[in-house]
């Protein structure tokens, strides 16, 4: 059987079609399947597309697609941003790009940015646009936490550049010099080091004499992981230099271990103490000086005169007191004195008296007060009290009370049984009254059956010391 051309002719056209007919079925599942968010307009912006995500962002149905709005679900402030480029495209005939915030079917407002291009029918005229949405919303919150950070940063960054020049600064001025050194001791940083330091240790750089102590004080500090404190004394250039070393650890990324120093010449200062030091020795010679003269006239005067002997031997004793503590203040750095110190001074010669208690440290100008007070409570217990028995004991005892407060408790005990008087002397006055005012404190003497008790409290030396001067003392 013969075949017509016509007949062929059509075949080939119906097998054109159905193949055309089913790439347009392909394609068209394509974009209603697509993940991304399809749509087409016509020429006059009313939607006749949305593929199965973009009916589903809106909560529509197929056959709704028609009569949908778009226009009401933009945010009324983003008007403009939408309308504007969406106008110009349809106008033009061009493509646009623009963003806006919609309001989604359940409520929750999404950004979505429209990227849009013409079409156009079988005749080659303008048919309207098609689209694609691409929701952005958490694009956009991450672009703004990361403008939020970006801007915390530079102003961190500000600061610290800030906190760095002024530290740069300060470190000039002062003379500090700073440095990084890696396990093997190089500089690996350096501010306010002469020389070209990068790279070399220490005793490469200024020599063994200068550069080994303080190779071993940056040794010990990688050893331990624990910061040094060293003050170094050398000699450069032919004279003593004193150098004051701080180093810590600094651990770094990776595990690896670094060593932070600074290093302040404090030679000026070194030699001010040396000076203070001779000057407060000579100053604690005439002192004493002062006090043997002072004790040598009332002597030579007694011996002129109708005094009583036991006055004198109780005024130079007392006199001898302040002399033994001005030895206690001649050794303090700070105007303080450690009380345990203090009291030994007076008592140690003194047999049956114990004395206890914490390290605390009394105010240098309440020093002579607790020195005279200590040499009368111990004078009149040889005389008088506990130590004048071959039983007789004293229990001196020291404690810090509530309010900061120093305590302190003299009891004797096992001498004959206290007797006491109307009459009060310089002694009684000493310990209660003149003691009181001296030291800021409280001070009650009573005598029991046991023998006299002598109670007293004064401020520890921080506060002492910074309590008002009594007017000429």
């Amino acid at each position: 059987m013969k075949t017509s051309r016509a007949s062929l002719q059509f075949r080939i056209l119906d097998i054109e079609l159905t193949d055309e007919n089913a790439f347009a079925s392909q394609l068209a599942s394509l974009a209603e399947n697509s993940p991304a968010m399809l749509w087409r307009g016509d020429s006059t912006g009313r939607c006749v597309y949305l593929n199965a995500p973009m009916r589903n962002f809106w909560g529509l149905t197929l056959d709704q697609c028609g009569e949908f709005d778009w226009a009401t679900s933009l945010l009324p402030e983003d008007h403009e941003a939408v309308f504007g480029p969406f106008a110009i495209g349809m106008k033009s005939h061009e493509g646009f790009v623009c963003e806006g915030r919609y309001r989604r079917h359940d409520g929750e407002v999404r950004i979505l940015r429209t990227k849009a291009t013409p079409y156009t029918d079988a005749h080659g005229h303008f048919a309207g646009m098609i689209g694609v949405n691409e929701d952005i919303t958490e694009l956009r919150d991450a672009e703004r936490d990361l403008g939020r950070r970006n801007t915390e940063l530079r102003e961190a960054t500000k600061r610290h550049l800030a906190i760095a020049d002024r530290l740069k600064l300060a470190t000039s001025i002062s003379g500090l010099a700073m440095s990084e050194h890696d396990a093997a001791l190089r500089y690996t940083w350096a501010h306010n080091v002469s020389g070209d330091p990068l790279g070399k240790t220490p005793a490469e750089l200024v020599g063994p004499d200068i550069g080994r102590p303080l190779e071993a004080i940056l040794e010990r500090t990688l050893s331990t992981g624990e910061p040094q404190s060293e003050e170094l004394a050398m000699v450069f250039d032919g004279k003593p230099i004193w150098i004051a070393i701080q180093t810590s650890a600094v651990e770094r990324r990776g595990g690896e271990t670094s060593v932070v120093a600074s290093a302040l010449d404090i030679t000026a200062r070194k030699l001010n103490e040396q000076k203070l030091e001779v000057l407060a020795r000579e100053l604690s010679h005439r002192v004493k000086n002062v006090f043997s003269l002072v004790e040598a006239i009332v002597r030579q005067s007694a011996r002129l005169s109708d005094v009583p002997k036991e006055f004198v031997l109780g005024l130079e004793s007392r006199i001898q007191a302040l002399a033994k503590a001005q030895d206690s203040l001649a050794v303090m750095d700070d105007d303080r004195v450690d009380l345990s110190v203090l009291l030994a001074g007076q008592l140690s010669h003194l047999s049956g008296i114990s004395m206890s208690g914490p390290a605390v440290h009394v105010a240098g100008r309440a020093a002579p007060y607790i020195s005279l007070a200590v040499h009368e409570l111990g004078t009149n217990a040889v005389k008088y009290g506990s130590l004048s028995a071959p039983d007789g004991t004293v229990e001196l005892s020291w404690g810090l009370a509530e309010d900061d407060q120093i305590a302190m408790i003299w009891r004797e005990q096992g001498g004959p049984r206290p007797v006491g008087g109307e009459k009060r002397g310089f002694g009684s006055n000493l310990l209660t009254r003149i003691f009181a005012a001296a030291t800021y404190g409280t001070a009650e003497m009573t005598l029991g059956d046991t023998g006299l008790v002598w109670e007293a409290r004064m401020p520890r030396a921080e506060a002492i010391l910074n309590a008002p001067r009594a007017e000429g003392g």
